[in-house]
């Protein structure tokens, strides 16, 4: 099992190894209460601990094997070449498919992917509910929307590298963030600065610098 410390601050967003920290048995106290990792498959954990005046957030997760983990992409969460038509690997080829406009299909796909229902997924996207049942009925997606989509799966995707388990990235990317205003990551997607900065603080969490 690997235990990740990110501290919650204002001003700090991190990811440190146990081993280094000089408060471990305050942690590991702490990891006790994350669930049960036993067994093969992989599962994962998130809990918040005060550790000397300042907040952290402890992320377990453990993986079997490399192998054993199901391939996950922005494509998958989005419904796969069957719902986008076209293996964009490139920005040019994601731009070509945006322009061209997403299936509506691609709604549902991600929607059921970061487990929210329609009227959540409406609030997120910053896309009326009735505009999407509408898109729906057409069966494809404006070009601003399927933009919406994109990166709404990019940045779900891109959690899930960073916390190495999707389980986690949801759970990270839905509760309130210091380093955000206290805001969840989530919420902030329906706007590109939003977005962008939410790629920023995964990005310090990745690397273990502070905010």
């Amino acid at each position: 099992m690997g235990i990740t410390l990110a501290t919650n601050g204002p001003r700090a967003t991190r990811k440190k190894s146990l081993s280094k920290k000089p408060q471990a048995k305050v942690v590991a106290k702490a990891a006790a209460s994350l669930p049960s990792m036993a067994g093969s498959s992989r599962r994962s954990g998130i809990e918040t601990v005060p550790i000397q005046g300042r907040s952290y957030t402890l992320v377990a997760t453990q993986t079997a094997t490399q192998a054993s983990l199901p391939p996950m992409s922005v494509m998958s969460l989005l419904g796969g070449d069957s719902v986008l038509h076209a293996r964009p690997h490139t920005y040019i080829q994601w731009i070509e498919v945006i322009r061209r406009g997403i299936s509506s299909s691609a709604v549902d796909a991600l929607a059921q992917s970061i487990r929210v229902s329609q009227s959540e997924f409406s609030t997120l996207l910053g896309i009326p509910e009735r505009t999407l049942v509408r898109r729906k009925k057409e069966g494809v997606l404006s070009s601003e929307e399927s933009a919406k989509l994109v990166r709404m799966a990019r940045v779900a995707n891109r959690a899930r590298e960073v916390f190495e388990d999707f389980g986690a990235a949801l759970e990270w990317l839905k509760s309130p963030n210091a380093s955000l205003s206290g805001i969840t990551p989530m919420s902030l997607l329906d706007t590109e600065i939003g977005a962008e900065s939410v790629m920023d603080t995964l990005g310090r969490i990745e690397h273990g610098v502070f905010a």
